[in-house]
């Protein structure tokens, strides 16, 4: 399975005619067999683009037997997988292709032909594909894949112009932690839209049920449990600080076990926005029995203790969001700093 070049000589006169007779009667001098090796963390790569529900496709030039000694050492094959040259995949139309299609994990001896074909094969049965090239023929399919990534290092300028990214290092490993990286941005906004998201849903539930229930102090005067500036307050400092911290919270060491989201799926899904109400109707109606409690004193007194346990409530839930995705309530010491900030100003806003 190694890449051979024959070497041998002859010896002419000074004055011979350089033409192509002189590639004629040559000596054998030996065979050189050399070898592409793959990346030492290549192997890791590609175990864990299986854990996160990724499928490694290798589609090269090289001849069938090359191929398949490289995808053994890189623990790529399957006992019924499928290895297919680019001739034998012309014999076959597009209806059979489909169907064995998640089996073939080899294509060899390809052209650029080729690759835009198994490209719109995969994109028919609704996958979202990435391609790598580094030459000029691998353009047309990097423009037709969904993720076209080009070589840094030893592409053309005509394949990184048709692709999405480039890969400065040519190294496959790079794609895999940006795949990594890419789940925890969407997993940190998907934390920062839900914690705000239940704690605007608690404010308007607690004025809302505040105001149906029609409040009043003790000398018969309606109030409502928050007022403007309280929930410009709450809006503002208490759920800015930790919402801007979430942004860098680290990533969850279980997200690239899990299988790609769907491309039409919400940023935030029915279970999670179930969850999300739940969380709500809880601090709102911890919210709203504070508020009854100083109610019994005064309007003013009510208010505060609303305004005070809402807080604490919305600083408690962020850690319960962080804990769906397995992190740690002392992983980011931004959180802590923005809990801690939070916390103290409203000791301040109180009490001064």
């Amino acid at each position: 399975a190694l890449r051979i070049l024959a070497v041998g000589y002859r010896a002419i006169p000074k004055d011979a005619k350089i033409d192509q007779a002189l590639e004629d009667n040559l000596v054998l001098v030996g065979l050189i067999a050399m070898m592409d090796p793959p990346r030492p963390e290549v192997k890791k790569s590609i175990e864990t683009c299986k854990h996160a529900g990724i499928t490694p496709v290798m589609i090269t030039g090289d001849h069938k037997e090359t191929a398949i000694a490289v995808a053994k050492e890189l623990n790529l094959l399957k006992s019924d997988s499928i290895i297919l040259t680019g001739a034998e995949l012309e014999e076959l139309d597009d209806h059979r292709l489909k169907e064995c299609l998640r089996k073939i994990v080899i294509y060899a001896r390809t052209s650029a032909i080729h690759k835009l074909r198994i490209i719109s094969a995969w994109k028919s049965i609704g996958e979202v594909v990435a391609m790598t090239g580094d030459g000029v023929n691998d353009a047309p399919a990097l423009k037709e894949a969904n993720i076209g990534i080009a070589m840094g290092i030893t592409g053309t300028d005509v394949a990184k112009e048709a692709s999405d990214i480039v890969i400065s290092d040519d190294n496959f490993a790079s794609i895999v932690n940006a795949v990594e990286e890419g789940r925890g941005i969407y997993d940190n906004i998907t934390k920062f839209v839900c914690y705000l998201a239940s704690s605007n849903m608690a404010e308007i539930i607690v004025v809302f049920i505040g105001i149906l229930l029609g409040f009043t102090d003790s000398y018969g005067n309606y109030f409502v449990p928050l007022s403007a500036v309280q929930i410009l307050w709450i809006n503002l400092a208490s759920d800015g600080l930790p919402a801007i911290a979430l942004g860098v919270d680290p990533i969850n060491p279980q997200v690239m076990k899990r299988s790609p989201r769907k491309t039409g799926e919400s940023i935030i899904s029915r279970n999670q926005a179930f969850y999300l109400l739940l969380i709500s109707i809880i601090i709102s109606f911890g919210t709203l029995a504070a508020c009854y409690t100083g109610m019994r004193q005064s309007g003013a007194l009510a208010q505060t203790m609303a305004f005070t346990t809402l807080v604490l409530l919305e600083l408690g839930v962020v850690q319960i969001i962080r804990s769906q995705y397995n992190t740690r309530f002392f992983s980011n010491p931004l959180m802590v700093a923005a809990i801690a900030t939070s916390f103290i100003l409203q000791l301040f806003i109180v009490y001064t």
